[in-house]
């Protein structure tokens, strides 16, 4: 589980590097994001845009939270 945790941070370290790449598409899974479709969201933890589909709504923090952080 650790080692699959370091292996996404070098992940989003690397393509958070390329120009404006997280503006556009999902950190987690790489899914372009689109106006009504697949609208982006910030993770609260590592601050990343991800997808609904790599998201998970807290009610009680009342925010979303990625896959992985929520894993973390």
């Amino acid at each position: 589980m650790k080692q699959k945790l370091d292996e996404e941070g070098n992940k989003c370290s690397i393509l958070s590097k390329q120009q404006k790449f997280n503006e556009h598409c999902c950190i987690r899974c790489c899914s372009p994001f689109t106006f009504l479709i697949n609208s982006k969201r910030q993770c609260q933890e590592c601050k990343y845009n991800i997808c609904k589909s790599c998201s998970t709504y807290h009610k009680k923090e009342k925010a979303w939270i990625c896959s992985v952080c929520q894993q973390a």
